[in-house]
């Protein structure tokens, strides 16, 4: 009998609590929105009429400057942890997948998304302070 491993990816340790604000931040500048090539051209502009009886999702704005900081910092991290990241962030996909594709197990895509969030606030908060 093989016992399924059970990571929880979305467990974000008190000390990155600040760094994970500001990678959702990131999330929201940089996530990748449906476009033309995944509809038929014939409903690219239409737009539900069902949204006027929703109340209306009030969120903070994106802070575009930190955004970019945050993307350059993810950027000049290590190979391996900055696909995490952005697998965690942005892509969220198959687990297995990612940790097959980075050669992991599921509990090693979880450390590494764990220490990319660790070099992160280490890079980002000595960048704020320089």
């Amino acid at each position: 009998m093989r016992v399924q491993e059970i990571v929880d990816y979305n467990h974000v340790p008190d000390h990155h609590k600040a760094i994970h604000e500001r990678m959702e931040n990131w999330r929201r500048w940089v996530i990748v929105r449906p476009h033309g090539w995944q509809t038929a051209p014939m409903f690219r502009m239409y737009q539900s009429k069902a949204r006027q009886w929703e109340a209306p999702a009030i969120q903070n704005p994106v802070d575009t400057l930190d955004a970019v900081l945050v993307e350059k910092a993810v950027a000049a991290l290590p190979e391996k942890q900055r696909d995490a990241i952005r697998w965690n962030y942005v892509h969220a996909g198959n687990p297995v997948a990612m940790a097959r594709n980075l050669g992991v197990s599921k509990q090693g895509l979880a450390d590494l998304v764990d220490a990319g969030r660790t070099m992160l606030k280490n890079k980002l908060h000595t960048s704020c302070t320089t």
